[in-house]
Parts: structure tokens; C-alpha cells; sequence
């Protein structure tokens, strides 16, 4: 058994967070970008979203659908705005944990008003 064999298991539990690099950027900002470059209507992906209900399965793969892309082109465009995190179940729970303790973050209090508008 070597050092890389000893990491494997590790790593393998391991799932992906990606969150905005500056505290004060806005996902929701990112995504309407990418909805006008791509001839969408924000304003209907954000209402859309916003009143989506269960029964709803064309507008639920629209949405899903358009979210995918929305997050390929901030990928590529916008890689400097992202931080991708690989996390295991236990660092993800702590940081649940310390959320729930703290309340919402000055940056989830950005992203709802900025997205406010849209509603």
C-alpha cells in the first residue's frame, strides 16, 4: 500500500461546492448575464422560478435546463468570480452547522435583494 492508496477512499467521498470567490458578487447577477447573452428572458426565468410548483415539468426542465448552461457560460466566462470547494460530508455539516448558527450570510441577504426586482 502506498500514500496515493491511502488518499483514494478520501477523495472519492468528496463532493463538489462552488460558490462565488467575492463575498459581494451575486450568482443571480451571473445569471441573468448569461440569460440576455443567450437571447433568454430573465424576467421570466426569475418570475418562473420564483412561483414554480411541483405539477409544472416543462417549466422545471426549462429552468433546469437554462440553470446548466447559466453555469457553463459563468464558468467559462466569469472564472474568476467562482471557487470550487471539494468537501467531504463532515466538513460540508460543519459548515451547515456554522450557517445555521450564524443566519444568513451578508452575501445570501445580496443575492435575494438583487434578485428581489425580478419578482
Amino acid at each position: 500500500m502506498n500514500a496515493s492508496d491511502a488518499t483514494a477512499p478520501a477523495e472519492k467521498d468528496r463532493h463538489l461546492h462552488v460558490r462565488m470567490a467575492d463575498d459581494r458578487s451575486s450568482i443571480y447577477d451571473l445569471i441573468t448575464e448569461y440569460l440576455q447573452a443567450s437571447g433568454k428572458a430573465p424576467d421570466w426565468f426569475w418570475r418562473t422560478a420564483g412561483r414554480l410548483e411541483g405539477n409544472e415539468a416543462d417549466n422545471l426542465e426549462e429552468l433546469l435546463s437554462s440553470a446548466f448552461e447559466a453555469g457553463a457560460f459563468i464558468a467559462h466566462d466569469h472564472p474568476e468570480d467562482l471557487e470550487f470547494l471539494w468537501v467531504t460530508e463532515e466538513e460540508c455539516e460543519k459548515e451547515r452547522r456554522r450557517e445555521e448558527r450564524g443566519g444568513p450570510s451578508d452575501a445570501s441577504k445580496k443575492e435575494r435583494s438583487s434578485m428581489s426586482h425580478y419578482a
